[in-house]
């Protein structure tokens, strides 16, 4: 697999960015200061660039190993639990057949074969 170029400047404007964007939702004014400190740390100093992009990096992986489970419970309780809670008040008491309630396991089918039918299978 490719492994992708770390460009920490891109990784700090992109940051920068979204503080901004963050203002313009929320209107907190601590985000302007905050953006514009880091976006000035990335211009200036290479080596604390490296650190930001290191450190957002390292939270991002954390992160990737939370959301897929705070996802997968969303979509587990909010779309596969209401279904199988419905199917099991109105659907069928058995449909997968698990109770041998019967005495054999044989179905009649009183289909009647014709010529057509034996020539032409599918």
């Amino acid at each position: 697999m490719k492994e992708l170029r770390k460009n920490p400047t891109i990784t700090v404007l992109t940051i920068s960015v979204g503080f901004i964007v963050l203002y313009l939702i929320t209107k907190w004014d601590w985000t302007i200061p905050a953006s514009l400190a880091i976006g000035l740390t990335g211009i200036f100093s290479s080596y604390l660039s490296k650190k930001i992009d290191y450190l957002w990096m390292k939270m991002a992986w954390l992160l990737s190993l939370i959301m897929q489970n705070v996802l997968l419970g969303i979509v587990f309780f909010m779309v596969l639990f209401p279904i199988a809670l419905l199917s099991r008040l109105f659907g069928k008491k058995d449909p997968l057949i698990l109770k041998n309630t019967a005495e054999s396991n044989f179905k009649n089918n009183d289909k009647q074969f014709d010529k057509v039918s034996l020539e032409k299978p599918w």
